[in-house]
């Protein structure tokens, strides 16, 4: 009996630690990749990768979002945060203050897209990515921007000089005081 019970722990517990399966579905009619997301100066697409677009709301299906960006971009996310921005088809997030990888999601109408990026940067957005296409196979621009959502990585900090030069002057100044104890002795 004990045997039976400790087999089934340890099915359970090796079920629980196997990697989500994303789950989203996608909407079958617009790809993410037909989005004019750029760089505000050289208007030039800049995301590394997307994904998309898919049906429904991403923050609706917040574990299934999360396991499409690690099984689609290989990143593992630390923290989410809203942007705000017009209510348009088309505008701009300054996203400077990011520091590493991240994934912008963009939802518009019942649908949004995942677009990842290397760094922070002034992105400017629109919604095709996010769209329909109508019987003519042009997209459909009517829906206006829901929300966006960041997605940021873990990234180590690095130390600013003057962190150095203070750990440097305490160290010195540490070493000082054990030599004039020394020298008292």
């Amino acid at each position: 009996m004990f045997k039976a019970t400790l087999q089934a722990l340890a099915l359970t517990a090796v079920l629980a630690a196997a990697p989500a399966q994303a789950q989203l579905t996608p909407n079958g009619a617009v790809d993410c990749s037909a989005s004019l997301v750029t760089d505000n100066l050289a208007n030039n697409p800049t995301f590394t990768d997307c994904a998309g677009a898919f049906t429904g709301n991403n923050k609706n299906q917040e574990g299934d979002v999360l396991a499409t960006i690690t099984d689609e971009f290989g990143l593992t996310i630390q923290s989410i945060f809203d942007v705000s921005g017009s209510a348009g088809t088309s505008g701009a997030f300054d996203l400077n203050a990011i520091n590493g990888a991240f994934v912008l999601a963009v939802k518009a109408g019942n649908g949004f897209s995942l677009y990842a990026f290397s760094d922070g940067e002034l992105i400017e957005w629109d919604t095709l990515g996010v769209g329909f296409f109508n019987g003519a196979g042009r997209a459909v621009i009517g829906n206006g921007l829901s929300h966006a959502t960041v997605y940021t990585t873990t990234t180590t900090p690095v130390p600013e000089p003057e962190t150095y030069a203070l750990m440097m002057a305490g160290l010195a100044f540490v070493g000082w005081a054990s030599r004039r104890r020394q020298r008292q002795r």
